[in-house]
């Protein structure tokens, strides 16, 4: 049994090995530019809300065919707010937490938008 589990063991460490050899290691950003990459990327989605008038109208058009003039409005409402409040949260509070998330993901991504209007989903 001692053999057995010494031989698992060794099998663990053997199998850890092969992440050590990996061709490059992560290279990491400076995250003063890290932080403002995620300001910058904030301004322009905040100053292009207006923009999801026509990204929602089309994409509205293309799902619903039919109901367009029905789902148009609550879902115009909803992408100008989370795209809003997306270019709000990465202007002023992704820095304040970026030194313990260090997550920079816009909140659009969380709600099934693309980062900028003007993308395709």
């Amino acid at each position: 049994m001692k053999k057995i589990m010494a031989l698992a063991i060794l099998g663990f460490f053997i199998l850890g090995t092969a992440v050590l050899f990996a061709a490059e290691p992560e290279k990491k950003e400076c995250p003063c530019k890290t932080i403002l990459k995620v300001q910058g990327r904030g301004l322009v989605s905040f100053l292009s809300t207006p923009w999801e008038i026509v990204r929602t109208y089309q994409s509205e058009i293309k799902l619903h065919p039919k109901a367009w003039p029905v789902s148009y409005p609550p879902r115009l409402l909803y992408n100008v707010a989370i795209r809003g409040t997306s270019g709000i949260n990465d202007i002023l509070f992704k820095p304040l937490y970026w030194f313990v998330v260090s997550d920079p993901t816009p909140m659009t991504r969380r709600f099934d938008l693309p980062d900028y209007p003007w993308q395709k989903e």
